[in-house]
């Protein structure tokens, strides 16, 4: 599991939230800017969890990086498609790494 993600100069930390505070939250995941955590429910399959995450860094994004797309929601709607993106192309992930390689210095 991860622990965290870079992006820019911000990390992101990934925690696990319980079955309760989820149906507390109603909610399968949480990005708290103020502790700069995103909480996802434990026992989610693979691809829910992938969706979730993505869904999440969606927040993440919005606030680390001042966008201010007409509506949140949507906006992280639509980042987490990207994990249907990559679920559907595994090679896809095999291609970034190869041209993150490329790219280091």
């Amino acid at each position: 599991m991860l622990n965290f993600i870079k992006y820019k100069n911000y990390r992101v930390k990934i925690k696990k939230m319980t079955i309760k505070q989820a149906k507390s939250e109603n909610a399968f995941g949480l990005y708290l800017s103020d502790k700069s955590t995103i909480f996802i429910q434990k026992n989610l399959s693979p691809k829910n969890y992938l969706s979730i995450l993505f869904h999440e860094l969606g927040h993440f994004i919005i606030d680390k990086a001042k966008i201010k797309p007409k509506s949140e929601e949507s906006f992280a709607i639509l980042i987490e498609e990207f994990s249907n993106i990559f679920l559907q192309n595994p090679k896809l992930l095999n291609f970034i790494k190869q041209c993150s390689k490329k790219n280091e210095i």
